[in-house]
């Protein structure tokens, strides 16, 4: 199998431009239009399209220029919003580094492959498993308030439910795509189950404590279903009106 790797025609001084412009998008997306340090819950951070977007500047711009958007936004959010309320957790800027770094290569390991059973069971299979313990931990937790037991499962669920949907049956014009919306979906899912859920719950853990850790994977997998679902429809959209600008690797 020959690894399609994005290139794109876009010049040192663009990428530099572009990276600025998506470091200072991605800051207002993960702490301006986003749910952070909730008291209860100082570790769940829900970005409105955050990680798409630096994810995204993996593909467009680069690994090395991802993993700075990755730093910076998280960094630069930091200084600009929270200094005097919060210590910096650099464990959590580990986190967006390695997310702006990996997914370039995610993605273009993805963008090889044409087995769609095999893509969409991996994805189905890990999602239920996830999604059913996450709904029994909140049903077996006596300290969860009923609220959340009947809410989180039932809109997580629909979640995934349009997710699917939206993967198989979306179609596009072929030559408007880099990537199927499928494929989008199955690397948005590597990426969120392997860096934010499995690593990001490691590195929340060093962070916050090893005590909170089966809390907080499991907060990071109910998060995990709002991400790949956001993440799937952003860079679907993103790719459309970008397509000019990358190049097939010779």
């Amino acid at each position: 199998m020959r690894i399609k790797l994005f290139k794109t025609n876009l010049t040192e001084i663009q990428k530099i431009c572009l990276a600025g412009l998506f470091m200072a998008l991605a800051v207002i997306l993960q702490k301006v239009v986003a749910v952070n340090y909730i008291p209860a819950l100082p570790f769940v951070r829900v970005s409105f399209c955050g990680p798409a977007l630096i994810i995204f500047a993996s593909i467009l711009l680069g690994p090395i220029y991802g993993a700075l958007v990755g730093i910076a936004s998280d960094l630069l959010g930091y200084l600009i919003f929270d200094p005097r309320t919060y210590p910096p957790f650099l464990q959590i800027t580990a986190i967006y580094f390695v997310l702006g770094f990996v997914s370039y290569f995610v993605f273009s390991l993805v963008r090889s492959i044409n087995n769609r059973k095999l893509m969409l069971g991996i994805e189905v299979g890990t999602l239920a498993a996830i999604w059913i313990a996450a709904f029994l931990f909140l049903l077996l937790n006596a300290n969860v308030e009923l609220v959340f037991k009947i809410v989180v499962p039932i809109v997580s669920a629909l979640l995934f439910i349009g997710l699917i949907l939206f993967s198989v049956l979306f179609k596009g014009k072929e030559e408007s795509q880099l990537m199927s919306p499928l494929q989008i979906c199955f690397a948005s899912f590597i990426c969120d189950f392997f860096i934010l859920l499995l690593f990001g719950s490691f590195m929340k853990a060093c962070a916050f404590g090893f005590s909170l850790f089966v809390t907080i994977f499991l907060c990071q997998a109910i998060v995990m279903f709002v991400n790949v679902v956001l993440d799937t429809f952003f860079i679907t959209t993103f790719q459309k009106f970008t397509k000019k600008y990358f190049v097939e690797a010779k």
